[in-house]
């Protein structure tokens, strides 16, 4: 029931390319300005990309499976149609995704740093609460040693936590990132359709 339901939203919200079979994201500008941030005061070609828009993507490319292309179309007015600001408006949609694509790789080399220094902490807790440097065999001493084997597994769960929960969410992201990459981008004139 539930696939039914999604299909039929992919079916009222997206059509698809008839020669491609791509799922086609439609886009209604009134100019090619709706794209970029309104408070950037940059000259048209480097302005960043309206925060609003790239979450409409997002959750654009989110709804549509994964094994499914992807096509923008943009919808401009016949009198705004302007060739030289839709190769602007591609190459700033480019810059952006690469952009993306970078920081989305940073966070997830940081996050396998981290998880690296917790497994370091992990197995330093557990050999020193191992070796028992401790000589006195007192309530103090123990709760020492005890709270260091429990320092271990906590540092072992956060490995395992930035590894593979944390980690996956960045995947899952890059992913996202590299359809938008792969994704054509044609403009159509309003009513053309």
């Amino acid at each position: 029931m539930k696939l039914k339901k999604k299909k039929k939203k992919l079916t009222e919200n997206y059509y698809r390319d008839k020669e491609t079979d791509a799922y086609i994201i439609p886009i209604w500008l009134d100019s090619y300005d709706d794209v970029f941030d309104d408070w950037d005061p940059s000259p048209f070609k480097m302005r960043d990309i309206e925060d609003e828009f790239l979450d409409f993507l997002w959750d654009s490319v989110e709804d549509i499976p994964k094994r499914d292309e992807i096509i923008f179309e943009f919808f401009i007015p016949t009198s705004l149609k302007n060739a030289q600001k839709e190769q602007i408006l591609v190459s700033a949609l480019k810059h952006h995704f690469d952009y993306m694509e970078i920081r989305n790789e940073k966070k997830l080399q940081k996050e396998r740093l981290e998880a690296m220094k917790y497994f370091a902490l992990g197995i330093f807790f557990f050999i020193i609460a191992y070796m028992g440097p401790f000589k006195a065999d007192t309530l103090a001493v123990r709760i020492m040693e005890d709270g260091l084997f429990v320092g271990g597994w906590v540092f072992m769960w956060e490995t395992f936590s930035n590894l593979f929960i944390e980690s996956r969410e960045f995947n899952e992201e890059r992913h996202i990132i590299r359809r938008f990459m792969k994704a054509k981008v044609r403009f159509v004139e309003k009513g053309a359709r």
